[in-house]
């Protein structure tokens, strides 16, 4: 059996940073529906309704690359209101 690390910390209503070894997260959401992206820009959404639980990896944008500079929490974020 591994073991693993998280540690999570609350800085507004709605908005966690999550450490773990593989780096820092920042969720935003309620419970039972959140967002997250780390600094390697990968973001993902998770869902759930008492023993069901739904995560699925996203991508901001069309037709990203690994190569785009877009990536990471900025990103998301613009992603999330619409900027370009």
């Amino acid at each position: 059996m591994g073991f693993s690390f998280r540690k999570s910390f609350g800085l507004l209503p709605g908005v966690k940073v999550n450490l773990s070894r593989r780096g820092p997260r920042l969720s935003i959401g309620i419970p039972g529906a959140r967002a997250s992206v780390g600094l390697d820009g990968k973001t993902r959404i998770y869902g759930n309704a008492g023993p069901l639980r739904y995560q699925k990896a996203i991508t901001i944008g069309a037709n990203r690359t690994p190569s785009d500079k877009g990536g990471g929490l900025l990103g998301f974020l613009k992603g999330i209101l619409g900027g370009q």
